[in-house]
């Protein structure tokens, strides 16, 4: 994969929003040599398998329009980790926010699904507390 303009900008966006070269070397599994090769324009390309790793994260700071955007290869990453890690507001979370998802990224697939009916149970809750208090 040619590292183009967009490809770039995508990545130092992404980068930021994560909060650092190594939480965003630790999520795609991609060496932080090979990550500065590519901020630093050492390299020209992405291995496919690397670009498999990168995508899931780079996706929402991507263009939206097809043209520039590229394909990708079904994704190594499970689905139920990628759905965790590509949310576009990711970048907009607080600390305290990201500490949570990346905590709850760490989680078995079983937990998680616990910890998710817990909260929306109690999120429930507190709706109907809401609503009769208004009443």
């Amino acid at each position: 994969m040619k590292i183009t303009e967009d490809i770039l900008k995508a990545l130092q966006n992404c980068i930021h929003g994560i909060g650092s070269i190594n939480e965003f070397s630790q999520q795609t599994n991609v060496n932080i040599e090979t990550i500065s090769k590519y901020l630093s324009r050492k390299s020209q390309s992405i291995k496919q398998e690397t670009w498999e790793k990168l995508y899931p994260l780079l996706k929402p700071y991507l263009p939206k329009n097809g043209e520039s955007k590229p394909m990708m290869k079904e994704s190594k990453i499970p689905v139920d980790v990628a759905a965790v890690r590509i949310d576009h507001k990711h970048a907009l979370l607080s600390i305290d926010e990201k500490i949570l998802l990346d905590a709850f990224a760490e989680l078995s697939p079983e937990l998680r699904n616990k910890k998710l009916i817990e909260l929306v149970e109690l999120a429930r809750q507190a709706v109907h507390k809401e609503k009769s208090a208004e009443e």
